[in-house]
């Protein structure tokens, strides 16, 4: 995933700038221009005060910066951690990193099912960009999956719910 790519998707996520949340995106923008100067320690510590906070950017981004490597040691099992916690409140660019991951079985045990329903969430809460890269892999991904797991994936995918998000 490229990096304007990333930035574009994290801010179509939408932050909403209540007076009580001024701090978040002072936070995220912050965090942002870090990243974007190659200043992954203060990043990465911006991200951090947002995640604890149970914010999905925040999330996604410390995944990004584990998966990269970028002012941490490389650890997809780390960033996977990331991107489920995201991933599960509903941000899209989280539910495609894991939908990629759990096809690779990079960080996490490789399950084509698993990653399909990832990426067809990703479908469902992307933007354009999000969209036409999750359509793609759950695309590559259904050939491999019978009927009947189809349906059941199905049935899981019908039935999902995202965890609460502080909006952050």
């Amino acid at each position: 995933m490229k990096i304007l790519f990333l930035a574009a998707a994290l801010l179509a996520g939408g932050v909403h700038a209540a007076p009580a949340e001024s701090w978040a995106v002072t936070t995220l923008d912050a965090g942002l221009a870090a990243y974007d100067h190659g200043d992954f320690a203060r990043a990465r510590a911006r991200f951090e005060r947002l995640a604890d906070h149970g914010s999905a950017i925040g999330e996604t981004m410390l995944g990004t910066l584990y998966a990269r490597g970028q002012g941490v040691a490389v650890d997809p099992a780390s960033a996977v951690s990331y991107w489920y916690r995201a991933a599960n409140r509903g941000y899209a660019p989280a539910q495609l990193a894991l939908a990629r991951a759990r096809a690779s079985g990079r960080g996490i045990a490789l399950n084509s099912g698993d990653a399909w329903v990832w990426a067809e969430l990703a479908m469902r809460h992307g933007d354009s960009n999000v969209h036409r890269e999750a359509a793609a892999l759950a695309a590559r991904l259904e050939p491999g999956l019978d009927a009947a797991t189809r349906n059941a994936l199905q049935q899981q995918l019908d039935g999902w719910r995202p965890w609460p998000d502080s909006g952050l």
